[in-house]
């Protein structure tokens, strides 16, 4: 286990990934959030599809997935905007 937290502390993708974060989420705290509501409407879509078309058991994986993507998609836009706190714009 102190193998693979010293490797990920050692990581220079995730060092990029997170600075790329710090650089570009705090001017667009709201996209993550408004991409979660287009995906729920998208998850609605196919949920409504899958029980007009006879229970597809494939479109009823894809509506389900598509809801929990975006639910954890929305927490994530609301965490991430709380702790980023008021952008360099406002």
């Amino acid at each position: 286990m102190r193998r693979l937290l010293r490797s990920l502390d050692r990581a220079l993708w995730l060092a990029n990934l997170l600075n790329w974060f710090r650089v570009n989420i705090p001017p667009r705290r709201g996209v993550l959030i408004l991409l979660a509501v287009l995906l729920l409407m998208v998850s609605l879509l196919v949920h409504m599809v899958y029980l007009v078309s006879g229970q597809n058991l494939w479109l009823g994986v894809c509506g389900f997935s598509l809801l929990h993507v975006a639910l954890i998609m929305g927490f994530l836009g609301v965490l991430l905007s709380e702790a980023l706190g008021k952008g360099y714009r406002e």
